[in-house]
């Protein structure tokens, strides 16, 4: 189904634009006057039901790039020396999901003991610590309380957990006066998209808090089933600052991110293998000059 781009008239000066259907702000080139674009929810595009504000500004962005960058030693001199060629901040649409999570699960737990035993070959005795195995099953009961997943496609969810976690004590209610004069994106993933990534990392955390959960010394083999009910997902805006990086003008930018609240900063960055290789050389000229002086001695 083809994409329609949005209408809208600037409160400020009158002008008409057109606004990205992903987009729910706009800023007018006429007047500079932000406007939020008033659009009815769908399943599948609902209304935010909260946000968290920036706290971070774009000088303070760049400079934690910058750091970020220079802190990467194999990274190639160019893109270390980069500046940022263009750093957006950007509401990007998520959601926040809770539920409680009822487990099944067996495992094979491990009880430490020591004897002693008898070496015939030496003629002497040691202690020895043994491991006892018993099987144990039962269940588990616990609740999944705020986790973050992506409800865009620009920024995967793996991109999002790396620049997590959000300080949740931030939210507050949705208002378009919130997200005035930013880029707002809306949801580009379904809601089932949504929802099928947040069960995955729920099922990966309760996996974490059973081995945890485990007694004894050890366990091996455990299995488990989980059942997650009472679930609940809200649609919240998350700020983050977006950059691309550009440092050969034959590469595709790289791209970080910035957590608009916290300053964590995260993204790919290559390794340079020219450098890596002249210090490898260096250091084998040094061994091999080493050598020689050694022969001559």
């Amino acid at each position: 189904m083809a994409v329609v781009p949005v209408e809208v008239s600037c409160e400020s000066c009158g002008a008409k634009l057109v606004v990205e259907p992903s987009h729910r702000t706009a800023r007018c080139p006429y007047c500079d006057s932000p406007s939020v674009i008033d659009r009815p929810g769908t399943p599948d595009r609902p209304d935010p039901v909260f946000a968290i504000g920036f706290s971070i500004d774009g000088n303070r962005a760049r400079g934690l790039l910058r750091a970020h960058l220079s802190g990467r030693r194999w990274a190639p001199t160019a893109l270390r020396r980069a500046a940022a060629e263009r750093v957006e901040g950007v509401y990007v649409p998520v959601y926040l999901y809770s539920a409680v999570a009822d487990s099944r699960y067996h495992a094979a737990i491990g009880e430490n003991y020591t004897t002693t035993e008898f070496d015939a070959k030496r003629k002497t005795t040691r202690r020895v610590t043994k491991t006892e195995l018993r099987d144990l099953e039962g269940r588990h009961r616990c609740s999944v309380d705020d986790l973050v997943v992506t409800a865009s496609e620009g920024i995967p969810n793996t991109e999002l957990q790396a620049v997590e976690p959000f300080d949740l004590g931030g939210l507050r209610r949705f208002t378009p006066a919130l997200i005035a004069g930013w880029i707002s994106e809306e949801p580009s993933l379904s809601r089932d998209e949504c929802l099928d990534l947040a069960r995955m990392e729920s099922r990966a955390a309760v996996e974490g808090r059973l081995h945890s959960f485990m007694p004894g010394d050890s366990h091996t083999g455990l299995r488990f089933s989980t059942e997650l009910t009472a679930e609940a997902m809200d649609l919240t805006l998350v700020p983050i600052w977006v950059c691309a990086v550009r440092w050969r003008s034959d590469r595709e930018p790289i791209r970080l991110l910035v957590n608009g609240q916290t300053g964590s900063v995260a993204g790919a960055i290559p390794v340079s293998w020219a450098k890596i290789a002249a210090v490898v050389a260096a250091g084998l000229a040094l061994i091999g000059f080493a050598v020689i002086l050694g022969a001559l001695l």
